[in-house]
């Protein structure tokens, strides 16, 4: 190639690498898909990161840490944070008095507190959530960052939180060491143990359970991208192996009319220092064709530096190299955001 068309590759990966942070807000990675510059958007889920094309929107994203659901709340700009808040306690707290209390109770409240030293304001209400038993509560814990609501929900035995408050000391917990982040993960963020949201991430190592999702999609080749990350100490791990259910499942296949699957890919595969297994096949259902990718890793028992995790991704069949190409882009970009114990 000559100096004068290096310079221009050059320059044309710089035109598009800017204008893709301007309008999606994307990091500067880019990888080439066909000779044309892809650029990828970093998105920091549970305790990894991972790229995707930065076309493709972010349609669902779930958390939860040590038994706690986590739901960030942007407020709105035509009101107060104030306003803002009292609105959405309002409305959760609405949802809830139209609940019937268990038999022999007279309230689903059980309580309702608020959290001095919590960020700006937080409040939380213990309720119980199961009409037809007395045992089971919840609590859930609304906190005020100025930038964001974010929710902090659990459920619990009614009788073992009235004596130990565990739960409404993790939720706390959690909420302390939240740290909104203004888009700027990980740059604003000290050294810590950081379990990374949307919005913010919390300070608090892996304990017992925790548990990332996040789905994309959006793409011109119709491309929908599927991230679960999670680890429960009283989880069953899988033993089979993604190579192993493949397989039994295309044997399967073949004594069903109409479906067929075709390996195009199928082996073991290291992502983000987790050795685990991929799966890429053409399948066809009554005439209907797509290509069906899958990347696999069942975690290490208790573990939060290698859980169990499986990556998805689902497109109409054609195009294939580009797809692939896309595919193999995403899963070397996992990356984990810790330094693994040795």
């Amino acid at each position: 190639m000559s100096i004068v068309k290096q310079i221009n590759v050059l320059l044309i990966a710089i035109l598009v690498s800017t204008a893709c942070y301007l309008v999606h807000g994307c990091d500067k990675s880019t990888n080439t898909v066909k000779g044309v510059i892809m650029p990828m958007k970093t998105y920091y889920i549970g305790r990894f990161s991972i790229a995707v094309p930065a076309v493709m929107k972010l349609d669902e994203r779930t958390s939860k840490l040590r038994f706690a659901e986590i739901t960030e709340v942007v407020w709105p700009h035509n009101m107060s944070n104030e306003q803002a808040r009292d609105t959405e306690w309002d409305k959760f707290m609405s949802e809830i008095k139209r609940l019937k209390p268990p038999k022999g109770k007279n309230n689903v409240i059980i309580k309702i507190n608020e959290f001095p030293g919590v960020s700006k304001w937080a409040k939380g209400v213990y309720y119980y959530y199961a009409d037809f038993r007395s045992i089971d509560g919840k609590w859930a814990l609304l906190m005020d960052t100025g930038s964001v609501g974010v929710w902090f929900k659990g459920n619990s035995v009614v009788e073992k939180e009235n004596a130990n408050h565990y739960l409404e000391q993790n939720i706390e917990a959690s909420a302390k060491a939240y740290i909104y982040a203004n888009n700027q993960l990980p740059k604003t963020l000290p050294k810590g143990d950081w379990f990374y949201l949307e919005k913010g991430a919390i300070n608090r190592p892996y304990r017992s359970q925790e548990e990332s999702s996040a789905r994309f999609d959006g793409h011109s080749l119709n491309l929908v991208l599927d991230i679960k990350m999670e680890m429960d100490m009283d989880y069953y791990r899988e033993t089979m192996g993604l190579i192993e259910g493949t397989k039994g499942m295309i044997d399967e296949a073949s004594r069903e009319p109409g479906i067929s699957f075709s390996i195009v890919r199928l082996g073991k595969r290291e992502v983000a220092g987790m050795k685990g297994e991929e799966s890429i096949l053409r399948a066809s259902d009554n005439g209907k064709k797509s290509l069906l990718f899958a990347w696999e890793f069942n975690g290490k028992e208790d573990s939060g530096e290698y859980p169990t995790t499986t990556i998805e991704m689902e497109a109409p069949d054609g195009k294939l190299d580009e797809k692939i190409a896309i595919w193999d882009a995403v899963l070397d970009s996992m990356k984990p955001m810790f330094e693994r114990k040795k």
